[in-house]
């Protein structure tokens, strides 16, 4: 059998809370189609609502004129998301770091700033990328990578009837 292409869905979402849902979904539909376990798409789907309401708020100000841009390439290894903003706040964080929730909890430190960490702890790979060439340089850039293998061991789709994933030593 010949190997699969790439296969690619791209959304363009106005930079309005409320739209990162419709990229939740698509981007649930596409895993389930992969075959994640349903554990794993519902990381994938808080992994995505955590970017887009980032590049929403963030990347484009909340500016509902200005678009956000979800491309999800899918083959039999991993999917890849790329969100894609304006970059209307500046540059992204270089760092990202884990949130001191004591000190939030005592009000030492402002609430929130851990997106990017609950993202960081759900997808395989996560971070801000730079454009391909400077003529892309329009905006951010921020890159997720969910592995079909879990811990060096082949996800399962047929594991077991009720979809759980009880992966297997190769």
């Amino acid at each position: 059998m010949a190997p699969q292409s790439n296969r690619v869905v791209e959304l363009r979402i106005p930079s309005e809370l409320g739209y990162e849902k419709i990229a939740r979904e698509a981007v649930a539909t596409v895993a389930n189609r992969l075959n994640f376990s349903e554990e794993k798409v519902e990381d994938i789907k808080t992994a995505i609502s955590e970017a887009c309401t980032n590049a929403i708020r963030y990347g484009s100000g909340s500016d509902a004129r200005m678009k956000v841009v979800v491309v999800l390439t899918a083959d039999e290894d991993k999917l890849d998301i790329i969100i894609k903003d304006p970059g209307a706040s500046g540059a992204p964080p270089e760092n990202i770091n884990i949130p001191d929730i004591n000190g939030m909890v005592e009000g030492k430190h402002r609430l929130g700033g851990m997106g990017l960490y609950i993202i960081r702890e759900l997808v395989d790979e996560a971070g801000f990328i730079e454009a391909a060439n400077e003529e892309e340089d329009d905006g951010n850039q921020f890159r997720m990578v969910i592995y079909r293998v879990d811990n060096g061991d082949e996800t399962e789709p047929d594991a077991d009837a009720s979809g759980t994933d009880k992966g297997g030593t190769i």
